[in-house]
């Protein structure tokens, strides 16, 4: 109906009233037009148009921010800054999907401790795996779910949304708060958008960290095989052995443990706290041939049988060893537990054992 013609029209018919009267019962029937428009289709009001213009502008901002970075760490920052731009929330976190049904926190903000790298088994978080659909808890303290992700304060109510990349689930963006109200349709409806770019962000973000990772263990061991080359003897690298890995894995430390006639041997440390463990003999825990991981208490026992303190953590073993012949173990703090990146220093070990092996045949005996 065209409002502006009707009006018109009426204002015709009230042509024989003075000016003050046909102004009077013009403003009334438009009042009455526009509170009519409300009730039958508030989309269609003015402010409402406004609203959404408004709100597309906002997604597409966040849209484009989501995508500008190129480093995954500055992506998911960015992902929380987006969201928490569309849904008003009291912490927010990007989880990536482990192997299995597990979860690995990226990323969060409004944490109480530092998550990142920290795994999740959650049976809630899981219905986002197998359906596809966003988990939303109303009442979390009655639910008994109030910290859904490791390092995440006592949440009132919180939203699980699914990062989906070509009808897989990569990873969940979760939004919580720490009181009432529940998110809404509309801040969940907003909250999926933010979740549907984040997905080909991480996707992305993840596999330029791999290339990344990859990179760095080839030129480990390259530096590593250039030593060899140069003419380094066995017990001259050992130490770039043991930094090559250190870098590869981003650890802060560790140990390298040499098999000798004598039993195992720390042959080479690097780190703050490791330095007491260097050329003691080491227990057999730290000879070991197939890769595996010491809880914390283990670790205590071993520092004691090394005579000396080490940082406490869990802490993963890593056999150097070639084909024909075992050399040793690299210790390494590791407490994030079991990651992609796991394959990578153990081929790094098994490639720099072949460079120390050859150092000790062809540089050692001759």
């Amino acid at each position: 109906m065209d409002i502006d013609r009707l009006l018109h029209d009426v204002e015709g018919h009230l042509s024989g009233l003075d000016e003050g009267q046909r102004q009077e019962v013009t403003e009334a029937l438009r009042e009455a037009i526009a509170r009519e428009r409300r009730h039958l289709g508030p989309g269609l009001t003015v402010e409402a148009e406004r609203e959404r213009r408004r709100t597309a502008e906002e997604m597409r901002q966040a849209l484009e921010a989501i995508h500008r970075p190129t480093r995954l760490d500055q992506a998911l920052e960015e992902v929380l800054t987006q969201l928490g731009r569309v849904v008003t929330l009291d912490y927010a976190a990007v989880a990536a999907r482990e192997p299995g049904e597990a979860f690995r926190v990226l990323a969060a903000r409004g944490a109480e401790d530092e998550p990142s790298g920290a795994v999740v088994t959650n049976p809630r978080l899981d219905e986002v795996r197998t359906s596809h659909r966003p988990v939303i808890v109303a009442d979390a303290e009655t639910a008994g779910v109030t910290q859904p992700l490791p390092g995440s304060p006592p949440l009132s109510t919180w939203a699980a949304l699914p990062l989906l990349l070509e009808g897989d689930v990569v990873g969940l963006l979760l939004a919580g708060r720490l009181g009432p109200p529940s998110f809404s349709e509309e801040e969940i409806l907003r909250g999926k958008a933010v979740a549907f770019w984040a997905a080909a962000g991480l996707r992305r973000g993840l596999l330029l960290e791999q290339v990344r990772r990859y990179a760095a263990m080839l030129e480990q061991v390259v530096t590593v095989d250039q030593r060899v080359f140069d003419g380094a003897s066995s017990e001259e690298i050992v130490q770039d052995v043991l930094l090559g890995a250190c870098r590869v894995g981003g650890y802060a430390g560790g140990l390298l443990v040499l098999q000798t006639p004598r039993g195992p041997v720390v042959a080479a440390t690097s780190g703050e706290g490791f330095g007491g463990a260097a050329s003691r003999p080491a227990p057999a825990d730290l000879a070991v041939t197939t890769p595996r991981r010491l809880p914390p208490e283990r670790m205590l026992e071993v520092a004691e049988a090394l005579g000396t303190e080490l940082p406490a953590g869990q802490t993963y073993l890593v056999p150097l060893a070639t084909p024909d012949a075992y050399v040793g173990c690299l210790v390494l703090p590791d407490p994030n537990g079991e990651s992609p990146d796991d394959r990578l220093i153990e081929a790094y070990a098994s490639r720099a054992a072949a460079a120390w092996r050859h150092a000790d045949l062809h540089h050692d005996r001759s």
